[in-house]
């Protein structure tokens, strides 16, 4: 025997029995509610939106998450003229009503150190640049396919119109040392190198989004990171190189700060200092 349900008129939705919370550990919060609501009223009832406090649908909530908003809501016909509405509420666990909640995301910020190797012009090594600056022209050339080492006469040679080779002794005289080392790897047909590098990234969550400071610094040295990253010594430094930001419901940041490490150099300091 089928059972009806009844709901007087007066009465819009029900909030069901139970509901579930989880904290993220940057100071996130995502709950989640089941609502009765009839069919009919789905289409006239306007607090369903993005943005909505979860105590004007839930009076009896918690006070701790009051000021959690609406994320979504996904109606699910039951078949006897009712609906049951899976809502999601969102929010950051350490704004009150009311309050603002700054200065409280670095309590919760959490950080993480990869390393990576990635394939980089050979003029790139650190070995490349002490080299004179005909030897670095000379080895152009040789990447270039414009001039030949011939590794067993240890000798430049300029590939001629013809294609014939003619050797270049006062050229040759420039590729010694690393010149030479380098000459000798352009001659087995690489150009790159496997550069290892460091990124720092800090997590973090908010009910504001970056900060103006924190957008005028991308591309450029930071040189104390938020959250006091192991120090990477003299010679090195950090900079800004890749922030992202995602919004979750009205007033919940989700925000992560990429700090790539970077030679600590005149270059670097007159490119990336400003």
């Amino acid at each position: 025997m089928a059972i009806k349900q009844f709901l007087s008129s007066s009465i819009k939705w029900v909030p069901q029995p139970g509901f579930s919370v989880v904290y993220t550990e940057n100071g996130g919060i995502e709950a989640a509610q089941d609502i009765l609501i009839r069919n009919a009223d789905i289409s006239t009832v306007t607090v369903f939106n993005r943005g909505t406090r979860w105590e004007i649908i839930f009076p009896e909530v918690p006070t701790i998450y009051r000021g959690l908003t609406m994320k979504t809501f996904d109606p699910t016909d039951r078949g006897d003229g009712f609906s049951i509405l899976k809502c999601t509420f969102t929010g950051y666990q350490f704004v009150a009503p009311g309050s603002s909640g700054v200065g409280d995301e670095a309590v919760q910020a959490t950080s993480t150190l990869t390393g990576q190797l990635t394939a980089e012009p050979l003029s790139s090594h650190p070995k490349w640049e002490p080299l004179s600056q005909t030897a670095k022209t000379v080895l152009g050339y040789l990447i270039s396919g414009q001039y030949v080492w011939d590794g067993n006469d240890n000798k430049i040679k300029i590939v001629q119109n013809d294609g014939s080779l003619v050797a270049n002794d006062t050229l040759s005289a420039y590729i010694v040392g690393d010149a030479r080392k380098f000459a000798n790897i352009i001659a087995e047909g690489d150009q790159t190198w496997d550069r290892g590098g460091w990124t720092y990234s800090y997590h973090t969550e908010s009910e504001t989004g970056f900060t103006s400071a924190q957008l005028n610094s991308l591309g450029k040295i930071v040189v104390n990171p938020p959250g006091n990253p192991q120090d990477p010594g003299a010679g090195w430094t950090w900079m800004l190189a890749s922030p992202s930001q995602s919004q979750s419901g009205l007033d919940r940041f989700i925000k992560t700060l990429d700090f790539r490490l970077i030679q600590d150099n005149d270059k670097n300091q007159f490119l990336y200092d400003y």
